[in-house]
């Protein structure tokens, strides 16, 4: 149901040889994370460039710098931060990248807890608590990790949260599989993550001064063996078009987003698109809820296409 990460989780660990299937092949490097927007880019891309290929290596962001250091294999790159880009930058591997321009969307924090929320999770504190469970990322292997750190070292409860971990993930998939079937109490994910578990997993929007608002770039490598089409696929990417893929997989779009030094949100930006991702969770769970519009806004498609899982599962 899960969109495949029954086989995400033993993939993203290694270094992925593209298949090519002929024509002009480009090959992308992204996060995991992206897995889900970026597949219907490529649908949508290729769709409209008849022999133009575009085959993916998605695994936790913290693997590709040396995976791209050994192969020297790409055509783009999108990482799920922008500490990882701009590593690569440092390293000679691009060189043509806009801060400014080059942000098609942005991961969104969440907490998520199993379906009816056992440990009563409310507020990013509640994760120091004594005997909750709570799964964490590898900051060395996956962008989440990262951001685990920060935001419980901004709350003051680092040390205690890391005393109540469980798990260690290397891709943000393992942590919504552990919380859907209640090996965790509470995660913090992306958005984009959770939307993928509305029917097994509680949604609770995280307080602004927690929320993080992670910019996720894109890039052409400097070896890139098909510049052009690969610039086209950049430019389709940060397109209008690409931009509202983004956001029917609970991305934010909106580039006006205050945030603070450390990418925390400074305002309401981000609250319409996390009552319609809580309004989704709803939808799925309670079959008398509409889903429209007003209520689960740029998701309807999604809580759509997980309905009609649901249904032919049963």
């Amino acid at each position: 149901m899960q969109r495949g990460f029954s086989f995400i989780i033993a993939s993203v660990l290694f270094f992925v040889t593209p298949v090519f299937a002929g024509g002009t092949d480009l090959f992308f490097h992204a996060g995991v994370g992206q897995r889900s927007s970026l597949n219907e880019i490529k649908a949508r891309f290729e769709d409209m460039n008849p022999g133009l290929n575009v085959n993916f290596s998605y695994k936790g962001s913290g693997y590709f710098i040396a995976d791209i250091t050994r192969s020297r294999q790409g055509d783009l790159f999108m990482p799920g931060e922008e500490f990882y880009l701009l590593q690569a930058k440092e390293r000679g591997f691009i060189d043509d990248y806009d801060p400014a321009a080059d942000i098609p969307a942005y991961f969104v924090t969440v907490i998520i807890t199993p379906k009816g929320n056992p440990a009563n999770i409310r507020k990013i504190e509640d994760f120091a608590r004594p005997g909750v469970r709570v799964g964490l990322g590898n900051p060395r292997a996956c962008a989440i990790g990262i951001w685990h750190e920060k935001t419980f070292t901004k709350a003051g409860i680092w040390e205690d949260v890391k005393k109540n971990a469980v798990m260690s993930a290397k891709c943000i998939p393992e942590l919504g599989n552990a919380t859907q079937h209640k090996a965790v109490d509470a995660t913090i994910v992306w958005a984009t993550t959770a939307v993928l578990y509305l029917r097994d997993a509680e949604i609770i929007p995280i307080e602004h001064r927690y929320r993080g608002v992670v910019r996720l770039p894109v890039a052409v490598l400097n070896f890139a063996r098909h510049r052009d089409e690969a610039e086209r696929l950049k430019a389709f990417i940060l397109s209008d078009t690409g931009r509202e893929i983004f956001h029917k997989h609970a991305y934010a779009i909106d580039t006006d987003i205050p945030v603070d030094e450390q990418g925390f949100t400074l305002d309401d930006s981000t609250d319409r698109d996390m009552e319609c991702l809580v309004n989704a969770a709803r939808a799925l769970k309670d079959e008398t809820y509409p889903a429209t519009a007003e209520t689960v806004g740029h998701l309807m498609e999604e809580v759509q296409r997980q309905k009609r899982t649901l249904r032919a599962g049963n």
